[in-house]
């Protein structure tokens, strides 16, 4: 519904530019030609026509508004809300096309499943007409939408921690497995130092012992020399 009231509005625009040239904004001509591509369905040459229509005059409302109906049906929804943005921010606009503005804006967002930042366009709407039941059953559809969405994100972050769950699990045992492991390889260097330097204690007690033995025999040295 919108959209139609907005081109029809454009259309009439246009045909005044046809009768009097000379009074009508320029890009007029390019807004004409990018409705016509509009009512047959090809989208991407009216949205070519309506940035032609807007490089020869940046300020054709007309060419931006329709340029952003047309995007916002190319599912292009970030370009779309930029030129809704800019068209609202117009202060020569009359109540009435902002809240149409803002409802065409939460349609473009609605078809890029944007549903969080469709609501408040569709609420914008409603505060500056209360009455617009399209406005109002597409900001409950909107919502509807939103939650589905976040149900469905929480869900996956659900399974996704559930899936993490036992890999962290495995990994914390795995590492318990290898501090018991370094454990045992350090306890095991432990017994063999001690048991190596009990060795070399015996080793030394029974050199001792012989060196002991031969002084007391009158034995020679080791070197064979008797100073």
């Amino acid at each position: 519904m919108k959209y139609l009231l907005i081109i029809s509005l454009i259309l009439l625009s246009s045909h005044t530019h046809a009768q009097s040239e000379s009074t009508s904004p320029k890009g007029n001509k390019e807004v004409f030609a990018g409705n016509k591509a509009y009512d047959k369905g090809d989208m991407k040459t009216a949205s070519a026509l309506y940035q032609k229509a807007l490089a020869i005059n940046p300020k054709n409302d007309a060419a931006r508004i329709n340029l952003a109906i047309a995007q916002g049906k190319l599912l292009e929804a970030d370009k779309s809300v930029s030129n809704f943005d800019a068209a609202l921010n117009n202060k020569k606009n009359t109540p009435d096309l902002n809240a149409k503005l803002n409802y065409d804006k939460g349609v473009s967002l609605s078809k890029a499943k944007k549903y969080e930042d469709a609501v408040k366009a569709y609420e914008n709407s409603l505060r500056i007409n209360p009455g617009d039941k399209d406005a109002r059953e597409n900001l409950q559809k909107a919502l509807n939408e939103l939650k589905k969405q976040q149900d469905n994100q929480k869900q996956q972050n659900q399974n996704k921690q559930n899936q993490q769950q036992p890999k962290d699990k495995q990994q914390q045992q795995n590492k318990e497995q290898q501090n018991k492991e370094q454990q045992q390889q350090n306890q095991m260097s432990k017994q063999q130092a001690e048991q190596l330097l009990k060795a070399l204690r015996e080793q030394e007690k029974d050199t001792q012992k012989k060196l002991n033995e031969q002084k007391a025999s009158g034995g020679i040295p080791k070197n064979g020399k008797d100073w």
